[in-house]
């Protein structure tokens, strides 16, 4: 499992201001990383008068994959609120999608796609701005 280590340089941080900023750091990118997708098993933050650093250990290699289901128009809708929902979902055609009932409002097509996870690296070096 990959480890994260994040060190940041600045200008002279004051001593009263040092704990609150390594909490916000580990915050802010603990929230970010389970935002993505990237749970890991433990974050450490440290301050000192010039550095903010932070280490998180037990990251996953990967995302994990995505399903997502995206509900379509009732059946017998129009042509042209269906073409919309192919396009909308990336289907060919409609025999790609599935039907499902809801006693309400009838029955309308759902699509399903997966989404596939992407590498922790590749996921990290997205999140963070270059320098």
């Amino acid at each position: 499992m990959p480890d994260l280590l994040l060190e940041l340089f600045s200008e002279e941080i004051p001593a009263r201001m040092q704990r609150q900023a390594a909490g916000d750091l580990k915050k802010l990118v603990a929230d970010a990383l389970v935002e993505r997708g990237l749970t890991y098993e433990g974050a450490e933050s440290f301050a000192t008068p010039r550095r903010l650093a932070l280490a998180i250990v037990g990251l996953p290699a990967r995302q994990p994959d995505l399903r997502e289901e995206r509900k379509g128009p009732r059946v017998g809708a129009p042509q042209a609120a269906i073409d919309g929902f192919l396009k909308a979902a990336g289907l060919a055609s409609l025999d790609q999608a599935t039907i499902e009932k809801d006693p309400k409002k009838g029955e309308f097509y759902v699509a399903s796609t997966l989404k596939p996870g992407k590498a922790t690296a590749e996921v990290l070096a997205r999140s963070c701005p270059p320098s």
